[in-house]
């Protein structure tokens, strides 16, 4: 914690002075002062009973709400560090205002939150009528692939596309990560703006970056199509079962390739890879019912290979990839 109640009302822990009486604003219970050579200066309470202020603080999160603060502070926004929300009983790191907008609740997030927690306080801002703003820390950089742990932060936009907003507290910079597609046996790709500059990020996000999907290139086939062998050749877990499924079918997982890999980038929506759904949706019947209720079938069965992502509507992508699978069963499978 960097706040804490004293005798004169509201106080940083950068400010307070050891010796002194300090108290949680949300439960009330007394609160000790840590201040070392080490780690930024912060409150901790003597028992962990309190519901509303987590305990054991990494120092990049200590660190990074504050300098998260003071960049909105000087784009002109007032606000508070872990101001407690009564009716809520929530405590953002962050709360800010522009002028006479709306107010916005910023969580960073450095540990580890699971999706329950996320949808629960993700609501509770929203049903209060404040926007809000998950910044995220480095355990939730993007790799070679999307997890559900960092999944679950996607948001989008038709100027962005699929995006990731981080803060590195070694720079003190922003960090926005846009156009985010994946496609199977092959890296994440997406594109990346880095500024400590509050304007700049907003003017950057408000621009229309005309996102498009990249094509894959010759090498990068190649690449695709030997990491796609090796795993056949390897035949371990999920891919494994894949590779019943398909010969109780009568195929050879390897005879469809030219059916289930794709050569252009897409949506990064798929926990596991796309071509699972792919092959298991073609091999039911060898095409795509166009009748409604039929679509609406496929549709929900695509659910179960997706991320789950609250801050994302997946139907209109989900959508996207039925009309997209179409266009490959005007191949015969045979």
């Amino acid at each position: 914690m960097l706040v804490a109640e004293s005798k004169n009302g509201s106080i940083l822990a950068g400010h307070a002075k050891q010796g002194e009486y300090y108290w949680c604003p949300g439960c009330k219970a007394e609160l000790i002062l840590k201040k070392g050579n080490f780690k930024i200066s912060h409150f901790a309470h003597k028992k962990k009973t309190c519901q509303i202020f987590s305990e054991g603080e990494t120092s990049e999160h200590l660190a990074g709400k504050k300098e998260i603060f003071a960049a909105y502070k000087n784009a002109g926004y007032t606000g508070a560090l872990e101001q407690h929300i009564k009716v809520l009983n929530q405590r953002p790191d962050i709360l800010i205002r522009f002028r006479d907008e709306k107010t916005i609740a910023i969580e960073f997030q450095c540990a580890p939150l699971n999706l329950k927690k996320l949808y629960s306080r993700s609501e509770g801002y929203r049903n209060s009528g404040l926007k809000f703003c998950w910044i995220l820390g480095q355990r939730y950089k993007v790799g070679r692939r999307l997890t559900q742990q960092i999944g679950q932060f996607m948001q989008w936009t038709k100027k962005l596309g699929f995006y990731l907003l981080y803060f590195d507290t070694l720079s003190s910079r922003f960090e926005l990560i846009y156009g985010i597609q994946q496609i199977d046996f092959l890296p994440v790709r997406y594109y990346r703006f880095c500024t400590g500059n509050v304007d700049k990020l907003k003017e950057f996000m408000s621009k229309n970056h005309k996102i498009t999907y990249h094509t894959l290139t010759r090498e990068e086939c190649f690449r695709q199509k030997n990491n796609f062998f090796k795993s056949c050749s390897r035949s371990l877990g999920n891919f494994r079962r894949l590779q019943e499924y398909v010969y109780q079918k009568g195929f050879r997982l390897q005879e469809l390739e030219p059916l289930i890999l794709k050569k252009k980038y897409g949506i990064p929506l798929f926990y596991e890879k796309e071509l699972y759904w792919r092959t298991e949706t073609l091999l039911q019947q060898g095409e795509i019912p166009m009748g409604n209720k039929k679509r609406l079938d496929y549709l929900q069965k695509i659910d179960k290979y997706l991320f789950k992502v609250p801050f994302i509507d997946r139907k209109r992508f989900e959508e996207q990839l039925i009309i997209e699978l179409q266009g490959k069963t005007s191949q015969q499978l045979s």
